[in-house]
């Protein structure tokens, strides 16, 4: 059986809008309290904004704005999943598993419409 290559595409722009999606309902709250002290903060504040980045990033026929938050949201995403790893390998750890490796996706493919 082959590929449906015709919904690759659409996958990726499913994916940028799930990205999305999780991090609006994961990090909205936290960044709505504006605590400037707390580590979180500025986590949540680079999850929304590099992620809104990367959705707006397959728009542009250039993909440096893609990779370059790509790069943020793997960094940012592992720092995230260590933080989790003190509780152990539980469901939020493989949360974040799956989002770097969407985020590792977006770096090698870019904007690639093939």
């Amino acid at each position: 059986m082959k590929p449906i290559k015709a919904l690759f595409t659409f996958s990726t722009w499913l994916m940028r809008f799930a990205i999305l999606l999780f991090i609006a309902i994961r990090y909205w709250e936290t960044l709505a309290f504006f605590n400037l002290k707390s580590v979180m903060f500025y986590v949540s504040l680079l999850f929304i904004l590099f992620g809104f980045l990367l959705f707006i990033g397959g728009f542009l026929k250039k993909e440096r704005l893609t990779i370059l938050s790509s790069i943020v949201l793997i960094l940012v995403t592992g720092y995230h999943a260590f933080l989790n790893l003190k509780s152990g390998i539980d469901h939020n750890f493989a949360v974040f598993v799956v989002l770097g490796s969407i985020f590792f996706f977006f770096l090698a493919s870019g904007n690639n419409r093939k």
